[in-house]
């Protein structure tokens, strides 16, 4: 709970008073690389939006140039070497971040634990990551509904853009759950785990889909070591579509080497995102599906469940 309310109280304090905005509007959050890097930001009234068939307004938009909140939880448990290399890599990127950035620091083993409350202060940060150990076992999956439903209502509560970012180098074998799918029955060829082992991860992954389906943040990953047996290969799937899904992004390292580069580029993605509310009708369906459009493609979630009032 502690953590919970430092971490709202910070993002209440970075957008100023909490948006006094009588109407029910759906927040989406979304990013362009095809603008140059000099260019205005975008504004209310160079974007387009539908839901269903149905025009929509867009209300309000935050940008670059407002206040964010980035959750970072690192998830080591594997390698010291890729996890020395993401700890180098985090900092410098850090150091990039414009000063209208908050990071939050949190781990996720053990539960997700905050280590550092929202702070500008990038120093901080980097020194309370450089002693981390790399141990115990990998907490993505356990921890990311928290981390969502937290991002969620800070988001929901202050209005500023809020963005999940997971650094992690974890292995469906090194959960404390058992998600292989052991053979129930050896003897029984209709055993359906023999034709079907990912089929626990493939069930998480759906669960936390649905759960992550009506919360409006983006998650954003980053995997250090890419791993090509089935069983990882579903549960790294299964990663990028969460993330993709939510309007986020996710990138896969098959060598130390290309850690660097796939974190600055998820932390400049995240920097550069936007937050738009668009209003929804009076008497909204239950799910609902989102045509956004600007000067340049757009990268958002299409699919809301939406929130019961």
């Amino acid at each position: 709970m502690r953590t919970f309310l430092c971490l709202l109280l910070c993002s209440l304090a970075l957008s100023g008073a909490p948006p006094r905005n009588p109407l029910r509007v759906l927040r989406v959050s979304f990013w362009t690389d095809a603008r140059a890097a000099d260019a205005p930001p975008l504004t209310v009234k160079d974007l387009t939006a539908k839901l269903g068939p149905n025009q929509a307004r867009v209300v309000s938009l935050r940008g670059p140039q407002d206040g964010l909140v980035i959750l970072l939880v690192l998830d080591l448990a594997s390698d010291p070497t890729a996890a020395e290399a993401a700890k180098q890599a985090v900092g410098e990127s850090l150091k990039q971040l414009p000063a209208n950035c908050y990071v939050a620091l949190l781990k996720a083993q053990d539960g997700l634990r905050s280590l550092v409350d929202p702070t500008p202060d990038r120093q901080q940060i980097e020194s309370a990551i450089t002693p981390l150990p790399v141990s115990g076992k990998a907490g993505l999956l356990n921890t990311l509904e928290t981390a969502m439903r937290i991002a969620d209502t800070m988001m929901d509560k202050s209005g500023v853009r809020v963005a999940v970012f997971y650094v992690t180098d974890s292995s469906i074998y090194n959960y404390q759950e058992d998600y292989t799918n052991p053979v129930i029955n050896s003897s029984d060829y209709r055993d359906m785990s023999r034709m079907f082992p990912e089929g626990l991860i493939k069930d998480k992954i759906s669960k936390l889909a649905t759960i992550m389906s009506a919360l409006s943040p983006p998650l954003f990953v980053v995997h250090l070591s890419y791993q090509s047996d089935r069983l990882n290969e579903a549960y790294q799937s299964g990663l990028m579509s969460l993330a993709a899904e939510s309007g986020g992004a996710s990138a896969f390292c098959r060598s130390t080497a290309e850690i660097p580069g796939s974190i600055n580029k998820i932390m400049r993605t995240i920097a550069a995102s936007y937050t738009a509310e668009i209003e929804l009708p009076h008497n909204p369906p239950k799910s609902v599906q989102l045509v956004l459009e600007g000067e340049a493609r757009l990268s958002y979630r299409t699919r809301f469940a939406l929130k019961e009032k």
